[in-house]
């Protein structure tokens, strides 16, 4: 009976530690689906192009400049939150 107690001790241990904080994981998220969501518009609008206009889809230029930037922002973002953690747990 003891053996089973300290197994499940030994299971329930906190990883606190190999974690990413909710914000870091979000803003990868971000960062991840912006790029993606960017790259697969440039190439819509390469295979449009490439068929003679035959079905150019209208407004799908603006994704590119619109998702890019915001991938940079939430890049950015995301190098800062990771320098103030890290900065914390060098301190502790």
């Amino acid at each position: 009976m003891t053996k089973k107690a300290n197994s499940v001790k030994a299971q329930n241990l906190p990883t606190t530690a190999t974690t990413l904080p909710i914000l870091e994981k979000i803003l990868a998220f971000v960062f991840i689906g912006s790029v993606a969501i960017s790259i697969l518009a440039i190439m819509v609008i390469l295979l449009a192009a490439f068929s003679n206009g035959a079905w150019i889809p209208t407004g799908l230029g603006l994704v590119p400049m619109l998702a890019l930037p915001f991938g940079f922002a939430s890049l950015a973002g995301l190098l800062i939150v990771s320098s103030f953690r890290k900065r914390k747990s060098s301190h502790n």
